[in-house]
């Protein structure tokens, strides 16, 4: 895999983690502090989804080409926001690799596209039906400053990897919407290993209601309801990290 769709970070001997960022985002969408990761001994390798749009993709055909890709045999995986499902993928295509999941203000099944906000619900929904009319409305959204997450550093780490995740354009981000609001090719119940749900009070991106259907389908699912909005994947990475390298 070439650096160009893969990023390290933190202690290089330590357990493994893949970090697959949200919607419109890009590998540089993930915490500034790489102490944090060595301190909890993890090496994180934030895996790009931006800039080539595949066609006719399904979220299972993404995992099993992706799967093959990795770099290491065992490693867990944290999914935030669209990264999500994509966590779970991997999760239900290769279970004697990934170890663990942490989804993050994740993206629900396609038959809860409804407890999304009203604009992603629309863009799913467009992007569903021909993907370049779903661009233009993309690429506006991705041009709108990111949300507050709770400090400086990681606003400004927010704010680069929207700009590296649209600088090929949005055509990529509709494709993925489109096979997100599809069926997945797995079922939840696949996915065997545990998997810890982080979730803020006040996320109206991904309204909590999404955690709690994913904690009565997941077989081996914890809860942890955080007070924060849809980038508590910030104020909380260290704890995350480890509920996924655990």
């Amino acid at each position: 895999m070439s650096t160009e769709h893969l990023a390290e970070y933190g202690d290089p001997d330590g357990t493994p983690v893949i970090y697959l960022h949200g919607g419109g985002d890009s590998r540089l969408t993930v915490h500034p502090d790489e102490e944090i990761a060595r301190r909890l001994g993890v090496r994180v390798l934030a895996l790009e989804r931006s800039g080539k749009a595949a066609r006719r993709r399904t979220l299972r055909a993404w995992a099993d080409e992706t799967v093959a890709a990795i770099p290491v045999e065992r490693f867990g995986v944290v999914g935030w926001s669209a990264g999500g499902p994509h966590a779970l993928a991997l999760a239900a295509v290769a279970p004697e690799r990934v170890t663990r999941v942490a989804l993050v203000g994740s993206m629900p099944p396609p038959d809860l596209v409804h407890l999304l906000a009203a604009d992603v619900q629309k863009a799913v929904r467009v992007s569903g039906i021909a993907p370049r009319l779903a661009v233009r409305g993309l690429e506006q959204w991705g041009r709108l400053p990111t949300p507050p997450t709770g400090s400086p550093e990681t606003d400004a780490a927010y704010a680069r990897g929207r700009v590296e995740g649209f600088r090929a354009g949005g055509l990529w981000l509709a494709r993925e919407l489109a096979y997100l609001g599809k069926p997945w090719g797995f079922e939840l119940a696949d996915v065997k290993q545990p998997v810890t749900l982080w979730w803020g009070t006040q996320d109206e991106t991904c309204l909590p209601a999404i955690a709690d259907t994913y904690l009565e389908r997941l077989p081996n699912a914890e809860l942890r309801l955080v007070e924060g909005t849809h980038q508590v994947l910030f104020p909380y990475w260290g704890e995350i990290l480890a509920s996924a390298a655990a």
